[in-house]
Formats: C-alpha cells, structure tokens, sequence
C-alpha cells in the first residue's frame, strides 16, 4: 500500500508537513478522502497528496493541485 492510500495520523503529520516545507505560508488542513490524502488550504486550492521520489518531492510527498485558490 502507498502513503498516500494510509490513512493514520503519523501519514497525516508527515503529509502536512511535506506541503508546508513546500508552500510556505499557506494555512491548509489534511484531510483522508477516497482512499488519499489530500490538502485543502484555507483559501479554498485543493492538492491531492501523491507518492514520489523524484522532483521536489518532501519525504516521499509531492502535491498536484486540482481547484485553484480564491487567489489564483
């Protein structure tokens, strides 16, 4: 099973500390839907939470944003 498809609070924790290493400032809260974790941030963009190794990833996390935000 992935990470991403885990859902207990350390998955959690790490997840969101992943993004915000990524996006800094970004207020945002993880949530399990649908067998994966995914980011909402309080100005409404949402990120499904992926498995990678490659890139920019943060430990094991990497982020795909599917619904901007108000400010985008």
């Amino acid at each position: 099973m992935l990470k991403t498809e885990t859902n207990t609070p350390e998955i959690e924790k790490r997840a969101l500390k992943a993004f915000r290493a990524l996006f800094r400032g970004r207020r945002s809260r993880a949530v399990f839907e649908h067998g994966q974790w995914w980011i909402i941030c309080d100005d409404g963009a949402q990120f499904s939470v992926v498995d990678s190794m490659a890139g920019h990833s943060v430990d094991g996390f990497d982020f795909e944003q599917v619904t901007p935000g108000d400010d985008e």
